[in-house]
């Protein structure tokens, strides 16, 4: 069975250049028995259906969305995992948020209900975000040890309110999220449907400039360097064991520690 449903919207041809007819590509998580947690298996389904969407031609924009009212509640806590397990879906976790975050075309979440831990984080990978008043948002890295939410948020609301939502790991709701900059959008009607619009309207303008803004705004933010020094740390402390002593050993892909890529342009 399915974890992740991919359905295409077809968009008109871009006015701005000939181009065929594309699509919207529509992606859906799907565990509504678990408030669509994010499992290996569902991980892994999602990592090939982004990377199966970046590399489509016919593919204008991606939407993310989830089933039966909810986003995401994060990780499957529940699953069962060995320590090979616990590094191969963290592994995942980041892939899947480096080919969110870094994906040349534009992304859009479309959020109801729980959005929280790696629901949150893969949201806040995408581009511009969508929510109905029912949607929730929680950053529980420091509550459950794992160094996450940094990387993508401070770029999103700053680094006070950054700091304010990840240490301590509370829940707020879609007009606070809204109020931050969190999300965009704040919709009193379907998410999905007003995420494929705002999708919508971004695949009719220019493609190659659509994707050249998207890489000015990565290198002016520094974005992808964020993300890949956060899910450095994460794979390297899941290897140990959830040992933060690990994070203390230089990172072997830098001169000077774990967080030195992530500023290396300044």
């Amino acid at each position: 069975m399915p974890l992740v449903n991919t359905t295409d919207r077809p968009v008109a041809a871009s006015s701005a250049e000939e181009v065929p007819e594309r699509v919207i590509r529509v992606l859906e998580l799907d565990r509504p028995d678990a408030r669509n947690a994010m499992s290996t298996a569902l991980l892994g389904q999602l990592l090939d259906a982004v990377t199966d969407a970046r590399e489509d031609d016919g593919v204008a924009a991606i939407v993310l969305t989830g089933a039966a009212g909810h986003f995401s509640g994060g990780a499957d806590l529940k699953e069962p995992m060995d320590r090979a397990g616990q590094v191969r879906r963290m592994e995942l976790f980041g892939m899947v948020y480096e080919a969110v975050a870094t994906c040349p075309k534009a992304t859009v979440a479309g959020i109801n209900g729980s959005c929280v831990g790696g629901g949150v984080e893969v949201a806040a990978a995408c581009d511009i975000r969508v929510a109905d008043d029912t949607a929730r948002f929680r950053f529980p890295g420091a509550s459950l040890g794992f160094p996450v939410g940094p990387a993508k948020l401070v770029g999103l609301v700053g680094l006070g309110t950054a700091k304010d939502l990840v240490l301590t790991s509370r829940m707020i709701d879609a007009v606070e999220a809204h109020r931050i900059g969190l999300v965009q959008r704040l919709v009193d009607t379907d998410p999905l449907e007003a995420a494929v619009e705002v999708a919508t309207a971004i695949a009719g303008n220019h493609p190659h400039a659509v994707t050249y803004l998207k890489a000015q705004f990565d290198r002016f933010s520094g974005l992808g360097d964020r993300v890949a020094a956060e899910n450095d740390a994460l794979h390297a402390l899941a290897e140990a064991g959830g040992d933060f002593t690990a994070l203390n050993a230089p990172n072997p892909k830098t001169t000077s520690g774990w967080s030195a890529v992530a500023w290396k342009h300044r």
